[in-house]
């Protein structure tokens, strides 16, 4: 008989009546753990002054733990929800629930995969084995947008939902470990610097995530990195090694393009808003409650793009708030996270940085990386054991 899968189950929905918190939230001290979705509602503020309303402006880290204990789990939401792409070549969900003209609640998921997949029955947690697992959400409302402009509503305090995928039944094989994501490195570009992260540690390392923080809509990884490669053994080991465009191509090769759906509620005409997805292949626009606008998507390469309108009866750019705007993106990086996944681009199931010590993952930036200078955020997701 082959484990089931138990219906999700909601394990804790709490909030707090904080403007900014690290709120802790229960999870099952018994069952076999394979996939927890985190739900998060907050509203928007009525006036806007960004165009933004994604969870990354809301939360600044998300972590599974127990008590006492080390992370398992901690990285910003935008790192789990790429690294849930990565493995299942979608999207999770963004946008708000339902059209009105009222301030929207907006909600989105972030999910938190233990296994290589969504219920991964040979990589699970058993709970009974820790020590009052909690998942532990800090979030600030007073946070900016991409502009440094308000989003959200400080009277309404976000809500977060928690649901567990539970595997029960008397086939569960043995666990092989479960992976763990978490953020290893976060440094600022300066020239020609050549940043080398030592892979340290005993853990079998699945993927690499490296995240640009930069918002600048004209300019792309390439612009700041001229090189990404893993080496170990004083680089005479050298298993990756690509130019920063070649890297970018490779990853569209393994994984295809990143199509993002969702909404949002409310907006300013020609203001720039987070395109979710670098480097640009197509947006899409549709503003379902007009009949006298058509709204676009203009300008820009990178992550920011200028939201705007056409008027119907004579193709004029005016003055116009933007409602209830649903929104298509296509790209290759999910929130401008490029990966190195090593079956995918190494041939190899794990990289074990005992084999080759010492390992690095090393980013050679451009000469002049400081014109579009922002910070790299290096996120790592290993295979431990329980």
């Amino acid at each position: 008989m082959a484990p089931t899968i138990r219906p999700k189950v909601v394990v804790d929905e709490e909030y707090v009546e904080q403007t900014s918190y690290t709120l802790d939230l229960d999870l099952p001290t018994t069952g076999i753990l394979s996939t927890l979705w985190l739900i998060v509602k907050a509203r928007q503020t009525d006036t806007p002054t960004a165009n933004e309303p994604f969870m990354k402006y809301l939360i600044s880290s998300v972590s599974v733990n127990q008590a006492g204990q080390a992370f398992l789990n901690a990285a910003r939401p935008q790192a789990f929800q790429a690294n849930y792409y990565y493995k299942t070549g979608k999207f999770p969900k963004l946008g708000r629930k339902m059209f009105t003209d009222d301030v929207a609640d907006v909600e989105e998921v972030i999910p938190i995969l233990f296994g290589d997949h969504v219920d991964d029955v040979k990589h699970t947690i058993d709970l009974s084995k820790l020590n009052d697992p909690k998942l532990s959400v800090t979030y600030d409302l007073e946070k900016k947008g991409l502009q440094d402009g308000t989003l959200w509503d400080e009277d309404f305090y976000p809500r977060f939902t928690v649901i567990a995928d539970l595997l029960q039944g008397p086939a569960i094989p043995p666990s092989e470990g479960y992976y763990s994501l978490r953020q290893i490195e976060s440094y600022d570009v300066a020239n020609d610097l050549e940043k080398k992260i030592e892979l340290k540690g005993t853990r079998p390392i699945k993927r690499l995530l490296f995240e640009r923080t930069q918002s600048t809509e004209d300019y792309e990884w390439w612009h700041n990195l001229d090189r990404i490669k893993l080496w170990g053994q004083n680089e005479a080991w050298v298993p990756f090694d690509l130019k920063a465009r070649h890297w970018i191509e490779s990853i569209r090769d393994h994984f295809g393009l990143c199509e993002v759906n969702g909404q949002l509620y409310y907006a300013y005409d020609d203001k720039f808003t987070d395109c979710i997805v670098a480097p640009r292949v197509s947006y899409g626009a549709d503003q379902a409650d007009s009949t006298s606008y058509v709204s676009t998507y203009h300008g820009g390469s990178g992550l920011k793009s200028v939201l705007g309108h056409i008027l119907i009866s004579d193709g004029s750019h005016g003055a116009h708030n933007l409602l209830a705007i649903m929104f298509r993106y296509l790209g290759v990086l999910p929130w401008n996270i490029g990966v190195i996944d090593m079956e995918k681009m190494l041939g190899i199931d794990h990289l074990d940085p005992t084999e080759k010590a010492p390992v690095y993952a090393e980013l050679e930036h451009t000469d002049d990386a400081a014109t579009y200078a922002d910070a790299v955020r290096v996120t790592i997701e290993d295979l431990a054991k329980q």
